[in-house]
């Protein structure tokens, strides 16, 4: 018994029994091996977009080869190409103008800014002459109409013998204003509005009808 346990006993190893050099070669052998299998994944991955270019060359490919077959047979039928016409519906056309016909308009030359700016400066001085030559006109109408009106209220008032104070004293106007009024003195008076005024408060004071006189004195 006591020899069969001792020919069981476990050995026991003090250290490696391979040589140097076998155990660099072993692991020599482990590098290659990883770089191998590294490379080849890299291989595949560089591969891809080539065989994608191939398999989509050989699918263009493919479509040409099948149109040039539809285009030997002729394509499609007559009647096919109605029926297709029909289906999409009627087109609506719109004349397009011809090259001839544009260039053939006659084109108008831009007017450089110096003449814009004279024809618009010309505009202005004609329509200002032409509101100043209105305003003379119109002044030219007062003074004539408010003439004929003072001298009738000049000669109202000579023949009843009232002075100009005796006007003064009833309606308050004055002396100066009074005279200017007999004598048409259209520069030395207020504005067309007072004027009317001063016309109907006077020959009313003088017993005439005085909303007459004022209305023939024109106001603009």
């Amino acid at each position: 018994m006591s020899s069969l346990k001792g020919a069981m006993k476990t050995p026991h190893f003090s250290g490696s029994k391979l040589a140097p050099a076998s155990e660099y070669a072993v692991i020599l052998g482990a590098g290659v091996t990883a770089a191998a299998s590294i490379a080849a994944q890299q291989v595949a991955v560089a591969t891809l977009p080539v065989t994608t270019l191939v398999a989509l060359g050989l699918l263009n490919r493919y479509r040409l080869d099948q149109r040039l077959q539809e285009s030997e047979t002729g394509g499609p039928t007559v009647e096919e190409a109605m029926a297709k016409s029909a289906a999409v519906g009627p087109q609506r056309v719109t004349a397009q103008p011809q090259p001839d016909a544009i260039s053939a308009r006659p084109r108008v030359a831009a007017a450089p800014a110096a003449a814009r700016f004279s024809e618009r400066r010309d505009y202005i001085h004609e329509t200002l002459a032409k509101k100043l030559q209105a305003k003379a006109d119109f002044a030219a109408i007062q003074q004539a109409s408010l003439q004929k009106i003072g001298a009738q209220l000049r000669q109202t008032r000579e023949e009843k013998a009232l002075e100009i104070n005796d006007i003064y004293q009833q309606t308050f106007i004055q002396p100066y204003t009074l005279r200017a009024i007999e004598a048409g003195n259209l520069q030395q008076l207020p504005e067309a509005f007072y004027i009317r005024a001063f016309i109907q408060k006077y020959a009313s004071a003088l017993g005439l009808e005085g909303a007459a006189l004022m209305a023939d004195f024109p106001m603009a």
